[in-house]
Order: structure tokens, then sequence, then C-alpha cells
């Protein structure tokens, strides 16, 4: 396996500031590189502030290389597709896709609007084709209050869409918030998961919002070793890509990034 880290939170109070944000993104990759990351992922505002060969160059200065983008499906397809081509140019592997984000007073409990499913389903085929034409993969990711976050949204996404065109990033951290158990999802999915989101979460901090208290790699409750055990039994040698995405505001981006490769490493042996 290849080790990742989410890069936008580097640069994502910067995206009305261009000068800071290629300041921040080249500070991050620089970050990323030291602590002994493969690659980084970002979001498509990167497009806004780097040419896709820029972005390469100073990847390849540095010794890393970007794995992904990381879009919503709200974007619509002609953007999505432009995101796609920019990550083939800048020599990145898969485009990430989530579904649409549930406005703030949806809960989990919520029923499935299965016409949204379908809808994304559709959505994700045409544009997992585009994407296989221009030489990366698609993804789906499960992200929580998302219109494809529970197992059964799940399932009914899988069998709608083609495996030729559509992988799956799975996600341990969503899965738990969502109540989705990510070992048997592992199990399930197996021949089309291509991608992981690793999280660790400290459900006593629930003042963050949703369940989403996310904290660095070790640092709290969820199952990792169960987590990293399902995708051996699996073989998965993908890409493994730690982040985090809110909360944990007393460690800056540097520290968290740090604690988390040295979960990897030392508990890892990645």
């Amino acid at each position: 396996m290849k080790t990742a880290y989410t890069g936008w939170m580097w640069v994502n109070q910067y995206v009305e500031n261009s000068e800071e944000f290629r300041n921040q993104f080249i500070q991050c990759v620089k970050e990323l590189s030291y602590l002994g990351y493969d690659y980084l992922e970002n979001f498509p505002f990167l497009k806004k502030h780097f040419t896709s060969s820029e972005v390469k160059k100073i990847c390849n200065q540095y010794g890393v290389s970007m794995s992904a983008l990381y879009c919503n499906l709200s974007e619509g397809l002609d953007e999505l597709k432009e995101d796609a081509e920019y990550t083939t140019e800048m020599g990145g592997k898969y485009l990430i896709c989530s579904s649409q984000n549930w406005p703030e007073d949806q809960g989990l409990d919520s029923p499935a609007d299965w016409d949204a499913v379908n809808k994304d389903a559709f959505l994700c085929n045409e544009l997992g084709a585009y994407c296989k034409d221009v030489g990366i993969k698609l993804l789906h990711n499960h992200h929580s209050y998302t219109t494809v976050c529970r197992r059964p949204e799940i399932d009914a996404f899988a069998r709608q869409t083609n495996p030729e065109f559509v992988g799956f990033c799975v996600d341990d951290g969503h899965a738990m918030v969502a109540g989705v158990n990510i070992i048997q999802l592992i199990k399930d999915y197996a021949d089309r998961i291509e991608y992981v989101h690793i999280k660790d979460l400290d459900l006593t901090l629930s003042w963050r919002g949703r369940g989403m208290s996310w904290v660095p790699l070790g640092l709290g409750t969820l199952d990792l070793p169960g987590f990293f055990k399902a995708l051996r039994e699996i073989e998965f040698d993908g890409i493994v890509c730690a982040g985090l995405p809110a909360g944990c505001e007393k460690i800056n981006h540097f520290e968290s990034a740090r604690l988390s490769r040295l979960y990897l490493r030392s508990a890892q042996g990645l």
C-alpha cells in the first residue's frame, strides 16, 4: 500500500487569495514530502490558482505525486469533466466524487431518496466513461450525510453503476458515522475498492457536529487494526489516504499529518 494525505486543509481558507493559496499549497507539498507521504489529494479549486503543469512540476520537485481530486457530483457533468481532464494533466490517477450534501437539518434517520440515488448512478456511469477515455478512474466515496452514505443506498448505487467505469473509495470514518459496517463493506465490494480514506475519531468530541469528531490516526476509538486487516485480506495494494477534514483546532496541519504518518509507519508498516 502507498500513503497519501488530503492537502486541502492548508489552502481552503485562501481560495479568494491566489498568492497565499499558491504559497500554502507549496508549503503543503514540502511538508507532506518531508513526512514521507507518497501522494497528496486536493479539491478542484486547485484549478483556479495553478495550471496542471505547475502542479505537476511542484510535486516532482519535492518527490510526491497528486493521487486525485476530490469533487462533489453537485458540480454538474461539464465541470466534473473539466476536473477529470485537469486530474489527468497533473498526473493524477483518480477522480473521487461524493454525492450531494444533505441540508444541515437532515439527519441519518431520514428516508432514502431513491430518485437521487438513481440520478447519481446515471451521472457516475457517464462521468466514469469519460474518465476512462482521459486515462483515469472515477471512484465514488460514501461520505456521511450525502445521498449515498448508508448501506442500502450504497448497495443500490453499486447495482446501477458499471464497475468498468465506477470504482469505490471506502472510508472507515464516514462509515462509522453513517452506521455502515466497514469490514463487511470491504468484503462485499472487494473487487471495486481502488482507494481508501482512513480516519480516526473520538466520539466524546460530539460538539464538533454530526459525529465527525476526527483526530489523527491512533488517537481515537476506531478499529484501525481491524480495518487494515480487512484490506490485507482482500489483497488491497492501492493508496491509503489519511486526513483531518474538520475539528482538531488545537493541532496544526503539519502536526496532524505527522501523527497520522507515525501511526501508518509504526503500526502498519507503511
